[in-house]
């Protein structure tokens, strides 16, 4: 399944999101923005995977469909 992620210039830098999930990413450039906003994701599969509720957040985040061994991509769109 493919995750969308939009990257923004701000005032002091760059923000990226992932649609519908409230995980930013945040640098000084649009690559430390990607880098930071993969880490943060991984963190966040990570830790709703752990406690088994992966599946759930993601299909209230309108990202049905996920079961235990659907991959995830995160695409950075423009």
């Amino acid at each position: 399944m493919t995750l969308s992620a939009r990257v923004v210039q701000v005032e002091d830098g760059y923000l990226a999101a992932i649609d519908n999930l409230s995980i930013i990413g945040r640098g000084a450039t649009a690559k430390d923005t990607q880098d930071d906003l993969v880490e943060k994701f991984m963190a966040w599969v990570q830790t709703y995977d752990g406690q088994g509720t992966l599946e759930k957040m993601l299909s209230e985040a309108g990202y049905a469909g996920v079961e235990e061994d659907t991959e995830l991509e995160l695409q950075f769109v423009e």
